[in-house]
């Protein structure tokens, strides 16, 4: 059987590799700021998501933005994340500014965005009706069948690690995490998820092979 990871957040090799000998067969590491985008994209035999997480807004040189452009130019399958929106961290319009700014981008490059949202959807969907085209990944998703219903008329996916938003779900556009090391200890601990949520992983591939396409 193979596992896929839809988000994590890690640097450790070894991790990946142990990853690997439990059938996680594909991960996505996510980045949150440019200390760790090279860091990210120096990851072997992972799909790789850069950005400029809401809590990092604050810390922001004035070349971020032309950095990350560049960089996600030079590496064409790098997908855009994890940006969006979070109400418990300061800065709330730096947030919305440089959230937009980086939907900008991926709209540019046509690359998909993994997204962040706590306690801020109204906003995050009054912005994101503007970049209709994309392809979404909302990550830990947290919203209720209202938030569903909306992102429903986008290509959107939504990764969890744990059961209650599931019956929400459409089952085509769910995808698992385990936001490690955050979340789950480890991406090897997912065989052990999919069994307690009793997920179907042929599902959960297809749906992955979609969200990789676009669809």
């Amino acid at each position: 059987m193979n596992y896929i990871d839809a988000h994590c957040h890690l640097l450790d090799e070894n991790e990946i590799q142990l990853a690997r000998t439990t059938g996680v067969e594909n991960i996505i590491c996510n980045a949150t700021n440019p200390n760790d985008w090279e860091k990210v994209l120096a990851l072997k035999d992972v799909i790789h998501a850069i950005g400029i997480h809401p809590w990092y807004v604050s810390d922001l040189n004035e070349n971020a933005f032309q950095d990350l452009e560049n960089l996600l130019i030079q590496n064409p399958n790098c997908h855009i994340g994890e940006i969006g929106l979070d109400k418990c961290k300061k800065d709330f319009y730096k947030q919305e500014e440089v959230f937009e700014e980086q939907l900008k981008l991926a709209q540019r490059l046509n690359r998909p965005v993994h997204i962040h949202c706590v306690r801020a959807w109204q906003e995050v969907l009054a912005i994101i009706k503007n970049y209709p085209n994309l392809t979404y990944l909302f990550h830990g998703f947290s919203g209720d069948k209202n938030v569903i219903r909306f992102l429903e008329k986008f290509k959107s996916y939504f990764s969890v690690s744990h059961g209650a938003k599931i019956p929400l779900i459409p089952a085509d556009k769910l995808l698992i995490e385990s936001d490690a090391p955050d979340g789950l200890p480890s991406p090897a601990n997912l065989p052990f998820l999919y069994m307690q949520l009793g997920i179907d992983s042929k599902q959960i591939n297809q749906n992955f092979k979609d969200f990789l396409n676009g669809r």
